[in-house]
């Protein structure tokens, strides 16, 4: 039995609203946080140079993408065409893999998700008629082909309002900074750190593939950007290779942006199945690239990754002992967001 048969509260709301829907991109709605015309997270020219297909296929998944606009339809409807069929991750729910999550004026309002196996994600949401604030949270682990809006018969669809904060937070690191494992689309760590921060996002997370590559350091560089995050650590095989190109990547980032804040953090968890003289040695690289900069005159800040977590009930905080669930990224977020704030000051 379907677990809907078992308990009504996990059925899905039916709705038979006559609603006008509208090709995104026939809209005034802003998609942030990746290129519109093939929702990509890198252009073809930087996939093109690097060249690795793992990487080509991660930049069309849509991790900190959003669509933010405003509407006055008292009924909004949502429809997402996936760019793959979802498929099953053991230890990350399909809401966040292959979700999209909705917030009105701020306010969390409703998750819907692909069924295994299927293209389309569905869904409607009731508003109160008046101008609201949109913003849809798109899937951390898959793409997305085209998005419809549906609206009433005499609605609009308006631009959103601007960001508190004008320029993006920057993001750029492993599959914890794509959102691996959280539950819903919103909970991941530069989900969360811009939703309270009220700023853009560029989350450049690349599961098993971020090696500081030079062309996306390249990429980064050219961005408007009030902050870089650079998590980059986990993905790098050994650390010879993590002392290699750790530094290099972000001093280019920085001779072209010499006054950008920049926050660097070592991996969280270190202590799990990694060796201790392996960890410690990936630790003080990290700790290198902030000393030499800081001798440059830039402004970067460290935060050790052994803090993210916290102390009480670590084992509580990851899927895995790597990868975060809402919990890990809940703590993480908030530790991020108080070094951020102290950097914009």
């Amino acid at each position: 039995m379907k677990i809907e048969e078992l308990d009504s509260n996990f059925k899905r709301e039916q709705t038979d609203s006559s609603l006008n829907y509208l090709k995104i991109r026939d809209t005034a709605a802003e998609i942030e946080g990746l290129f519109p015309e093939t929702w990509q997270r890198l252009p073809d020219a930087v996939l093109e140079e690097i060249n690795r297909p793992e990487l080509t296929e991660l930049a069309r998944h849509t991790s900190g993408a959003v669509l933010r606009f405003q509407t006055d339809t008292p009924v909004l409807g949502l429809c997402m065409e996936l760019l793959e069929p979802d498929f099953m991750m053991s230890h990350m729910p399909l809401t966040g893999s292959a979700g999209m999550d909705v917030f009105a004026d701020g306010r969390y309002v409703a998750t819907f998700r692909a069924e295994p196996g299927e293209k389309m994600v569905k869904g409607e949401v009731p508003l109160s008629g008046e101008k609201t604030d949109i913003t849809v949270y798109l899937p951390l682990y898959n793409g997305v082909k085209e998005f419809y809006l549906g609206i009433s018969e005499n609605a609009c669809i308006l631009k959103p309002s601007e960001h508190k904060i004008k320029e993006p937070v920057i993001f750029y690191g492993s599959s914890i900074t794509q959102g691996g494992c959280a539950s819903r689309t919103s909970n991941a760590y530069p989900a969360l750190v811009t939703r309270w921060l009220d700023a853009g996002m560029y989350c450049l997370g690349f599961s098993g593939n971020a090696k500081g590559d030079l062309p996306i350091a390249r990429y980064i560089a050219g961005l408007p950007a009030s902050c870089l995050v650079y998590d980059y650590d986990y993905n790098a095989p050994d650390a010879a290779f993590l002392g290699e190109t750790h530094r290099p990547f972000l001093e280019y980032i920085l001779s072209c942006n010499p006054k950008l804040p920049v926050l660097v953090m070592s991996r969280p968890n270190p202590e799990f199945k990694s060796e201790e003289l392996q960890s410690r040695t990936r630790r003080q690289i990290v700790q290198e690239t902030v000393l030499k900069c800081r001798e440059k005159g830039y402004q970067v800040n460290f935060l050790d990754g052994v803090e993210l977590f916290g102390e009480e009930s670590r084992e509580c905080c990851t899927v895995d002992g790597i990868h975060p669930n809402d919990l890990g990224f809940y703590r993480i977020a908030k530790k991020v967001l108080k070094e951020i704030q102290e950097l914009l000051k």
